[in-house]
């Protein structure tokens, strides 16, 4: 079966080229925590006064996987997840249920923020090994860290997990009812080496899906460049051949004839495309008028990725051929 160009089915179209540099990327944030809020791998400075002290001594805490701290002598206490007052406030009451101190002042000062190491390869501006606080490793950080991506970048992200175990992730809500960024537990990471793919022209459309997006230390974002098969036009064109497709934009019926130099005969006007279809097993055969192409929009159809386009010998190209031939024998003026 032939089909008209003006009148190709939709699901024989191929979509338009999406420009990466249009995308949202704002939307991959991830909920992020406060500036404030203590995370697991932080480490703090904490001072406990309690009126019988000469000087105040700081003592450095770790904070665990888990959000505790171990404060000598009070013992362990859960400070994962609070802002700090809430953490001091914390200290000090354990302190006193534990009988430790009566009337304890508790003053807390971040040292040390954790950070992952996180490596952004593949299609952008700057591929490199980058360290992002905790409470800010998502997606899009990791992408802006890199300094964005290039044009011909695929829509399609990768990003692979470490082979590392036993970690944590932070989880944040961000339902009504709950405060901005905050964090309501920690839980068990993604699997080692479990590879998750983000569409980017369609990412952080719904609130559950923002949380897929978070980072863990030693994750790897993979931005591949976007893989399309060049066009081949052949037939009455002056430079037949093999073309690149542009990566970032559509490329269109007269596109393709103007890559190969234009038409060959000012005569020529029809035009074969041969297209294969995913899932079909013969190709997709489409007649094409290129002077009805230059004056209808329908006529002047989206090339996809693999075509075949061949302006094809008519009559009237071959007379013309012809008598060019003949007027270049006899010597005169050529008739073009």
């Amino acid at each position: 079966m032939v089909y008209k160009a003006r009148a190709l089915p939709v699901e024989l179209q191929p979509p338009p080229v999406t420009d990466i540099r249009d995308v949202a990327l704002p939307q991959l944030a991830s909920v992020q925590a406060p500036s404030d809020v203590i995370m697991p791998g932080d480490l703090l400075e904490v001072s406990v006064l309690t009126g019988l002290d000469i000087k105040d001594t700081a003592i450095s805490c770790r904070v665990d996987d888990e959000g505790n701290i171990q404060v000598p002598p009070i013992g362990k206490v859960m400070v994962g997840g609070m802002r700090f007052p809430d953490a001091e406030r914390a200290i000090a009451q354990a302190a006193i249920e534990r009988d430790v101190y009566r009337r304890p002042t508790v003053t807390i000062k971040r040292v040390q923020s954790r950070t992952y190491r996180i490596t952004v390869a593949g299609a952008v501006a700057k591929p490199g090994v980058y360290d992002i606080p905790a409470a800010q490793a998502d997606l899009l950080t990791a992408l802006v860290q890199a300094e964005g991506l290039k044009p011909d970048a695929d829509p399609i992200v990768e990003i692979r997990r470490s082979g590392s175990s036993g970690s944590l992730a932070p989880a944040f809500d961000s339902k009504v009812g709950n405060a901005p960024g905050q964090l309501t537990s920690f839980t068990e990471a993604t699997a080692p080496g479990e590879s998750i793919k983000v569409d980017l022209r369609s990412a952080g459309q719904n609130d559950q899906s923002l949380q897929e997006y978070r980072l863990q230390d030693g994750d790897v974002v993979f931005v591949p460049p976007r893989k399309l098969d060049p066009i081949y036009v052949d037939g009455l064109v002056n430079k037949p051949g093999m073309y690149d497709f542009p990566a970032a934009q559509d490329l269109r019926l007269l596109d393709a004839i103007a890559l190969a130099g234009g038409c060959s005969n000012p005569l020529a006007e029809k035009v074969w495309i041969v297209r294969q279809i995913r899932g079909r097993s013969e190709p997709v055969l489409i007649r094409a008028n290129l002077r009805t192409a230059a004056k209808n929009p329908a006529e002047n159809l989206r090339i996809a990725p693999g075509d075949v386009i061949t302006v094809e010998e008519t009559f009237g190209t071959f007379v013309y051929n012809l008598l060019k031939g003949f007027v270049h024998v006899g010597g005169t003026v050529p008739l073009n």
